[in-house]
């Protein structure tokens, strides 16, 4: 058997040293294993050496060492030991890697180990297929939204572009591609967003007092007041909250609360655009100064028990109950698929209906102006701010007003007498429906009657913190703000019924 590399590192060293480097640029050459196979080895860039083999005839190994070296010349070669590389093993390597913020690598680091490394972990890199994906992808939508969907892809896709930018792959076939016909890859159509008109918005804050204590309502109430995050909201402390001059301050360094897994920590807000100062409403200033003359501890909006606040247990255990409903607790739906992002969205639909100017809007939600001139001319006037805050003034007073339905009127074809039918026509035969009057109605009970007449014709908020009716008399329920006022009382600790238990 010939040793073919020997042969040809004698040729190297008898060379000069230019002819020595071109040779070295296309060092791919063929050795036979067996009777019938072949293998081809090649000089890695770091001077180790690697092979593959699996060649059946001398023919097939030496077509592949010349395309090798073709590629070297061109300057597109790849290692062949990098595409057989598990997607496991560069997981490993890639996520350790990256520059992200904790909760952002806390969630990369979920879809991996949950759906994209039970599927694909022990593949390697070279075999996984843009067809192969495609078919994933129609597995996932069976079971995944597709905000979900779309996650996984961002993760997996930019997972295997970093792999291209390693040169152990040449492509990412996890990149959307055009397709044509049935295959093709649709855009799903994005779903409106839930917001919420002011008097859902109290009857949640009301609900969520009920769960989470005066705490949670005055979170849900700032929040759509405002237009702040969550994270804002959450890391808003008493030193950047001034109630004297109505204004809160997203501090560029310490402005909102993060979470991961383990901790919770105060760092910069979303967007340096979103360190801002935020002005307040009257009535939402009278509410706050009365919360925080009981409400201890140093931040604004914590827990029943005094702690800050987490994301996930808020949301499950107080905002979705208070805005799907829930029966076990009393709890009716108010505005179901409504997001606490969503309490942001509905401020911004109310500016957008009151008329404000984009340059206010962007300022008091902290948006980035992508147009220079405006950029340059962003400040906003006093009158448009004024206006601004006259508008949430009135969104919250007519959201308490009660607005009594008008006793509707008989119409002009509607018959005044009752319709004779033919002597011969049998009555279940009647062609002319026989007006119901007031005698031949099933009578109720006395009680019943008076208990509904003061039901009937009432303000047109179902379920809303007030209800006055027809008879001039206002219901048992209290509004919002006494209901908070009520539960800071001295003596009254700000929290509901069996709100250890709750939140233990």
């Amino acid at each position: 058997m010939i040793d073919l590399r020997k042969h040809q590192y004698r040729r190297i060293t008898e060379m000069s040293t230019h002819d020595r480097s071109t040779q070295e640029a296309v060092m791919a050459w063929i050795e036979q294993t067996g009777k019938n196979s072949w293998r081809v080895r090649y000089l890695r860039d770091d001077g180790t050496y690697g092979s593959e083999s699996g060649f059946h005839t001398k023919k097939a190994a030496e077509d592949y060492a010349q395309d090798m070296d073709t590629d070297r010349r061109r300057g597109t070669w790849l290692d062949p030991a990098g595409a057989k590389k598990p997607l496991a093993d560069w997981a490993t390597i890639w996520i350790e890697t990256l520059d992200v913020e904790p909760r952002t690598e806390e969630n990369y680091r979920r879809y991996l180990r949950r759906q994209i490394l039970p599927r694909w972990g022990t593949t390697a890199l070279g075999d996984i297929t843009s067809l192969a994906v495609t078919e994933w992808w129609k597995e996932l939508r069976r079971r995944y939204a597709a905000s979900t969907i779309a996650s996984i892809r961002t993760v997996f896709s930019t997972m295997l572009d970093d792999a291209v930018d390693e040169r152990l792959i040449p492509t990412n076939p996890v990149r959307r591609h055009r397709r044509r016909g049935r295959r093709r890859d649709h855009a799903p159509t994005t779903a409106e967003r839930v917001w919420a008109m002011p008097e859902h918005v109290i009857r949640i804050a009301e609900q969520a007092t009920m769960r989470g204590g005066p705490s949670a309502g005055l979170l849900v109430i700032t929040a759509a007041w405002t237009g702040c995050r969550w994270g804002e909201l959450a890391g808003l402390q008493r030193d950047h909250l001034d109630l004297d001059r109505g204004v809160l301050t997203i501090d560029p360094d310490t402005g909102a609360l993060h979470e991961s897994a383990s901790r919770l920590w105060l760092g910069p807000p979303k967007t340096p655009a979103s360190a801002r100062t935020v002005t307040l409403p009257p009535f939402l200033i009278t509410l706050l100064r009365d919360y925080l003359a009981v409400a201890p501890g140093s931040f604004v909006f914590t827990s029943p028990l005094g702690c800050r606040l987490r994301r996930s247990t808020f949301d499950r255990r107080v905002f979705r109950p208070s805005v799907d409903g829930d029966a076990r607790h009393g709890l009716d739906p108010v505005r179901p698929g409504l997001t606490f992002h969503g309490l942001r969205h509905s401020h911004k639909t109310w500016l957008i209906a009151d008329d404000i100017l984009e340059i206010a809007q962007a300022k008091r939600l902290g948006h980035h102006l992508a147009n220079r001139l405006v950029e340059v001319y962003s400040h906003v006037a006093p009158e448009i701010e004024t206006r601004l805050l006259r508008g949430l003034e009135q969104r919250w007073h007519q959201a308490h007003q009660p607005q009594i339905q008008q006793k509707r009127r008989p119409t002009d074809n509607r018959p005044h007498r009752r319709p004779t039918t033919a002597p011969h026509t049998a009555p279940a035969q009647r062609t002319t429906r026989r007006r119901t009057t007031r005698k031949s109605r099933p009578q109720l009970p006395t009680t019943q009657r008076r208990g509904r007449a003061q039901i009937q014709e009432a303000n047109v908020l179902p379920n809303s913190s007030i209800s006055v009716h027809r008879d001039g008399h206002q219901s048992h329920r209290v509004p919002i703000i006494d209901r908070i006022r009520k539960a800071l009382r001295p003596g009254n600790p700000p929290r509901s019924k069996g709100i250890d238990q709750l939140w233990s």
